[in-house]
């Protein structure tokens, strides 16, 4: 079995018994194929068949806007579309901003956000600086409560490549945030096909501990998944074990938590594949 001690076994088993009131999603790399950005049919499946007592998120670095064309993928086909889109909330941008739908308004609203902390540093001023020392290969998006580096879109032509800039983008970034006063104030996570720059404050765990309190579920009843938990990736804090019960379908730590998504071989499951699995044997 692909454990890394006993103690994670142990977690694993107890885990695997648990009844989850709700559950968390990363996106990238756990609901779709790294890179891609279609759900696969399954999967879309098993989301729709899930208990339509248990609340739903994602839970992603990602725009509140590129979400939406997700959730509209999934909900489409089903059989009460109001319904199924009710019981899913987004948690974008990494927990900056948090929005649950209205079913009168026929949208989703914010619950919760972080400011931007403009009394350090706007985020124009932080472009300009990012522009100066990184020049032509980082291209810097402005969101209401975040800021992301990404590439050319010809560098996405070389996934491998890519992860590998992306990682030394982010560490780069980290050193140069620490050099200028502002490494307490900000996070700089890497999702393997840029960085995302974020308040402290904000954070994948703490929107999912907010959301637990906002639906008035135990945090310890909420289930997370994700496939980036190693240090400085997207998901280091989402799956620490911190924040809910973790599952990984993608890297692996060094910790017992996230905890593997094993078939009934013993081996490790990854992306869509292993979400999918986990779900059907959870619920």
């Amino acid at each position: 079995m692909n454990f890394l001690s006993p103690a994670q076994e142990k977690a694993t088993r107890l885990a695997l018994q648990k009844r989850y009131k709700a559950v968390a999603f990363d996106i990238d790399g756990t609901l779709t194929p790294f890179g891609r950005w279609i759900i696969p049919h399954s999967l879309r499946q098993t989301l729709l068949d899930l208990p339509k007592n248990i609340p739903l998120a994602f839970c992603t670095g990602r725009s509140f806007d590129h979400i939406k064309g997700k959730l509209a993928h999934i909900t489409e086909k089903a059989k009460d579309e109001e319904a199924e889109r009710s019981r899913w909330s987004v948690l974008a941008e990494n927990g900056g901003a948090c929005y649950e739908y209205h079913p009168r308004k026929k949208d989703h609203e914010l619950f919760y956000e972080v400011p931007w902390p403009t009394h350090r540093i706007t985020q124009e001023a932080m472009e300009a600086f990012i522009k100066d020392k990184y020049g032509w290969h980082c291209i810097i998006v402005i969101r209401d409560h975040s800021l992301v580096i990404r590439f050319p879109d010809w560098f996405y032509l070389f996934p491998r490549t890519t992860r590998i800039i992306s990682r030394h983008t982010a560490a780069s970034l980290r050193t140069l945030f620490e050099k200028m006063g502002q490494g307490g104030h900000f996070l700089i996570q890497d999702s393997g096909i840029g960085c995302l720059i974020i308040p402290s404050e904000s954070g994948k765990g703490k929107a999912v501990a907010r959301w637990a309190e906002h639906l008035k579920i135990p945090l310890k009843d909420v289930l997370v998944i994700g496939d980036q938990p190693l240090k400085g990736e997207n998901d280091e804090e989402f799956l620490n074990g911190h924040f809910g019960t973790a599952f990984t379908v993608g890297h692996q730590s060094h910790n017992t938590f996230p905890l593997p998504v094993l078939d009934d071989r013993g081996r490790k499951l990854k992306g869509p594949k292993g979400t999918e699995y986990l779900l059907k044997k959870l619920f």
